[in-house]
């Protein structure tokens, strides 16, 4: 059965909650990732996602260069271990509404599972499976 830890990106990009959302952005633009962690003391405290500030910016409720990203940020409250499914990140990725999930090992964020992760699964089980 197929781990999390087997697709996951291990490459992360994190940004401060002091920031402005634009610098995120930014970020994530040059970096070819749609989010970052939110880092803080040393610590992940947050996620910010390309999708969630596209919505805030189109709603009206986010000026992209006087909002901070600490007020926008989804505090990290979700996590999965790199030896659980590929099921169970389905599972949490469908229950929660979300699209990224921080990977753990032993407790410590050692990388995001996401809906592109995802994808690049179901196209290699594809592969396999096609005669």
């Amino acid at each position: 059965m197929s781990k999390v830890g087997q697709y996951m990106s291990t490459q992360l990009y994190s940004t401060s909650p002091d920031k402005y959302t634009y610098e995120a952005v930014d970020k994530m633009y040059d970096n070819k990732v749609s989010a970052l962690f939110v880092e803080e003391g040393g610590e992940y405290v947050g996620i910010i996602t390309k999708t969630d500030w596209m919505f805030l910016v189109l709603k009206g409720e986010c000026d992209p260069k006087a909002v901070k990203i600490s007020s926008v940020m989804t505090k990290i409250a979700n996590t999965i271990d790199e030896n659980q499914t590929i099921a169970e990140a389905c599972t949490i990725i469908e229950t929660k509404k979300i699209r990224h999930v921080p990977v753990t090992r032993n407790d410590k964020i050692v990388g995001m599972f996401s809906v592109k992760d995802l994808e690049k699964y179901y196209l290699q089980l594809h592969k396999k499976t096609d005669f």
